[in-house]
């Protein structure tokens, strides 16, 4: 995971944030929005295999725990990502990905380098990881996810 730090301008009519389409010298392929109305929503731990998938992330409205699960080595990397910094990540292809919102009307972006294929699309069962569970633990008991991702892939 690397953190990325963009320059947010602020007034009062709101915010405007830009970065480069090609930021990590990556030509991204794709960009998603991820809108999640309910508090502790979560989406992940997902992957593809072929080809890998590389994912910039960046919240525009609320904020959520990210998760990165290293594929090799199992290791778990988290961090809080919100509007009130300039943060984004980029996640490796390497690494399922995943997240829980913190609030209502949370939206992430999402930049993906790589084709997205259904046959070679992947979920690890977010409660099977004894540290994002226990981290999401801490938060609720009420998870709000969707079927695919309660039954992996």
């Amino acid at each position: 995971m690397k953190i990325i730090n963009h320059k947010t301008y602020k007034d009062n009519r709101g915010s405007y944030t830009a970065f480069n389409t090609h930021l990590e010298g990556i030509d991204w392929d794709q960009c998603s929005v991820s809108i999640n109305e309910g508090r502790y929503t979560f989406r992940g731990l997902h992957y593809q295999t072929n080809p890998a998938q590389t994912k910039y992330i960046k919240v525009v409205q609320g904020s959520i725990i990210d998760f990165l699960v290293d594929l090799d080595t199992k290791e778990v990397k988290y961090i809080k990502l919100d509007t009130k910094n300039d943060e984004g990540i980029v996640v490796p292809d390497n690494y399922a990905h995943g997240f829980l919102t913190l609030e209502p009307n949370t939206i992430v972006v999402y930049l993906v380098k790589g084709d997205y294929n259904p046959d070679s699309e992947h979920s690890i069962v977010w409660d099977t990881v004894p540290e994002v569970k226990a981290i999401i633990d801490s938060y609720t008991s009420n998870v709000i996810i969707s079927e695919k991702d309660k039954i992996g892939k």
